[in-house]
């Protein structure tokens, strides 16, 4: 009964607040390893609940972890397999064992800085770069927090929240079939099959069109192409924070549900809506057609880098509202705070986000989450995708 006692009380003790300048923290376990390819165990106080946790430093946040995995216990303490991403490359050289891991628990800034807007402020780093291997387009979402899900919508998004990432780079556009058949070619991958009577003996495609389009693919396929190119399948609430605006410029409970605003607007976004009729998206179908020579183009994807400008989102990126699903390298799991129940649950399916030509507006939303992964994530070609790579000393202007 005294040692139950004892564990009480030092349990209290560690899940004490402490602040530090104005925010708020709650020490929720400590690095134990840091690992290669940016993966970190953790020893965490109690079971953990939440998607995402921050890695403290002395005064400050210098990352965060997610995709927590739980590791065979072997002692008394629970073991936890974590992702872990920093805010800045030069954080690798403080990243040891002994570091906390925290949650922030005012909705208090980290630094007044971060919550600026990036196109009034100098940033860092470049707003754009071209990656080196890929040669693909990249844009710059610059650190922060956004409000991500919506507590109106469907179960699986409630509730609304707040979430707080470091500065990261991710593609403008979708990853095309010519971009895939570049990294295939390269690595002696297969081709996939819907590909068969696109390209000729000697592997070229027989249409630029076609060749434009957002390569469908499973999510080991997406995950090999990014891995090839030296970056990674975004997360769940990277691929979100994309697509939305600075949380400052957003109220709870009446955020933006697409890339544009709250409302949708028929013809600027390639979902359903955009086949409905000759006249909608006319001025986009227009500038398909005179790019490519054609009279008439079918229902399907279009190309990806062709858009209409007010369909950029906040940060300047690209068909995130249709065209082409979009896989993401999270786990299908509840937000922290939601009481769904659910057996798809857990990590057995990948989330995929946006719309598709041959979804409604409702599946457009940003906030809307679906599952790829049936009847396994190495057979599912169901999704494109676009990458995500952290900045380094070379992306700085």
């Amino acid at each position: 009964m005294f040692r139950k006692f004892i564990f009480y009380i030092i349990l209290s003790l560690f899940l004490t607040p402490f602040v530090y300048g104005q925010e708020e923290y709650m020490q929720m376990g400590v690095i134990e390893t840091v690992r290669t390819k940016e993966y970190v165990t953790v020893f965490f106080n109690t079971t953990p609940d939440r998607d995402i946790y921050y890695i403290y430093s002395g005064d400050k946040i210098i990352g965060n972890i997610s995709s927590i995995k739980d590791i065979p216990e072997i002692s008394s303490k629970k073991r936890y397999l974590c992702n872990y991403t920093l805010l800045k490359d030069e954080y690798k050289a403080i990243l040891r064992p002994g570091l906390d891991i925290v949650i922030i628990l005012t909705d208090k800034e980290i630094d007044k800085e971060l919550r600026k807007n990036i196109f009034t402020d100098t940033p860092d780093y470049k707003t754009a770069i071209i990656s080196p291997i890929d040669k693909r387009e990249m844009v710059l979402i610059p650190e922060g927090s956004f409000l991500m899900g919506c507590s109106y919508c469907n179960d699986d998004e409630y509730p609304e929240h707040s979430e707080f990432l470091g500065e990261y780079y991710i593609d403008k556009y979708e990853v095309s079939n010519s971009d895939y058949k570049k990294f295939a070619d390269i690595k002696g991958r297969d081709y996939p099959d819907y590909w068969k009577d696109r390209v000729d003996k000697k592997g070229n495609f027989l249409s630029s069109y076609f060749a434009s389009l957002p390569v469908i693919v499973t999510y080991y396929e997406a995950a090999d192409y990014a891995s090839w190119a030296g970056k990674r399948l975004p997360s769940e609430v990277e691929w979100e924070k994309a697509a939305r605006s600075p949380e400052s410029k957003e109220k709870m409970g009446q955020r933006t549900l697409y890339s544009w605003g709250n409302e949708f607007k028929n013809g600027i976004a390639n979902t359903e809506e955009f086949w409905l009729s000759d006249k909608v998206g006319e001025n986009l179908k227009k500038m398909i057609m005179e790019k490519y020579g054609l009279t008439k183009i079918e229902k399907g994807y279009i190309p990806v880098e062709m858009y209409e400008k007010e369909a950029l989102s906040y940060y300047g990126v690209a068909n995130l509202d249709g065209n082409a699903l979009e896989w993401t390298g999270s786990w299908y799991k509840k937000y922290s705070g939601s009481d769904k129940v659910s057996n798809k649950y857990g990590e057995q399916y990948k989330v995929i986000k946006g719309g598709a030509y041959l979804l409604s507006k409702k599946d457009a939303r940003v906030t809307s989450r679906k599952i790829g992964g049936m009847p396994n994530l190495y057979k599912d070609r169901i999704a494109g995708f676009r990458c995500v790579k952290s900045v380094s000393e070379s992306d700085k202007k």
